[in-house]
């Protein structure tokens, strides 16, 4: 028997965008490949109509959490119950809470696990996988032998597959992890802001360029305006302009949206790392020869200043 796990990402009772990518693929590579099942994992609660099915999913089960998830001997459920469905292949979308869950279960099962995946394809003798290294800078093909594996897909990835039909006869089920007695969570501190910058599909991301913390109403209106999140670049978030947690880049948030909007950003290397993965990238930058404008789909030379103004009126207008 060969089933196949998907871990989602839910956020207040939604499926993420990327997680609906990826349900499309697991639909099309279940039905190509070979596989009985799918068995798709989340960590909230979910109406079975949000799950895209392919007929394949047979069944959604509620990962409950009741404290931290850093200690391998609280999640000897989940391994058992994935053991138990026969589940020899593991998807999911990077995020910081599955990549710590994925590497307990590629332990526990002994199988690979390859991160950054932006493609995956059976060959006559294993599996194939096109994956980001160097942040994104090149690609890098390698190969799996043997029926199973864990895969980390980049957020970055797109599908070339049918759309789910959706069902509502998928059945539902809970696995607790338990509580560890050497931890305990004293408060939760959810991030603020309306749009969670990591699933955001269109992003307004602003630097240096606007000279001062108190400028920042601009990029906040635009991308209020645009149903937006707001990034920044590291020198921002050093001066304690902005949150830590809207720092894109190298060592911050890694994106991919739809749009990705960077205004009075030079474009250094470390800030291109975090945002590549964007399907549209427009500059706004008052330096024509400012590195990002190499790498933008569109670039606009001016004075944010002058230009976010502009632009705001002009979607108010509309």
């Amino acid at each position: 028997m060969k089933n196949l796990a998907v871990f989602i990402d839910i956020k207040n009772g939604q499926l993420a965008d990327s997680s609906k990518r990826l349900l499309d693929f697991a639909g099309d590579w279940a039905g190509t490949n070979g596989a009985e099942a799918i068995y798709v994992y989340g960590f909230d609660h979910i109406s079975s109509d949000q799950l895209n099915s392919h007929s394949f999913i047979k069944q959604y089960i509620h990962i409950k959490i009741p404290g931290l998830v850093n200690h391998g001997q609280i999640m000897s459920p989940l391994l058992d119950d994935v053991k138990q469905k026969g589940i020899s292949q593991i998807l999911y979308v990077k995020s910081l809470l599955t990549d710590t869950i994925a590497s307990f279960l590629a332990k526990s099962l002994s199988v690979p696990v390859v991160s950054n995946v932006l493609k995956l394809q059976k060959v006559s003798d294993g599996y194939q996988f096109t994956k980001s290294i160097f942040s994104g800078k090149a690609l890098l093909t390698t190969q799996v032998n043997g029926d199973s594996f864990i895969a980390a897909f980049s957020k970055a990835f797109s599908v070339d597959v049918p759309q789910g039909t959706g069902s509502s006869s998928i059945s539902q089920a809970e696995v607790s992890l338990g509580t560890d007695s050497q931890n305990k969570l004293i408060e939760n501190y959810p991030l603020t802001g309306s749009i969670p910058l990591p699933d955001a599909a269109i992003v307004v991301g602003a630097g240096r360029g606007f000279k001062d913390p108190s400028n920042w109403g601009i990029v906040e209106d635009l991308a209020k305006e645009l149903g937006a999140a707001t990034a920044c670049s590291k020198p921002v978030s050093d001066l304690n302009w902005r949150p830590h947690h809207e720092h894109v880049g190298q060592t911050g948030v890694k994106i991919a949206p739809k749009l990705y909007l960077a205004c009075g950003i030079s474009g250094a290397i470390q800030h291109l790392a975090g945002v590549n993965g964007s399907r549209k990238i427009v500059v706004i930058n008052n330096d024509p020869e400012a590195p990002f404008f190499k790498h933008a789909d569109y670039g606009i030379v001016g004075d944010v200043f002058d230009v976010l103004p502009r632009l705001l009126n002009k979607l108010k207008s509309h």
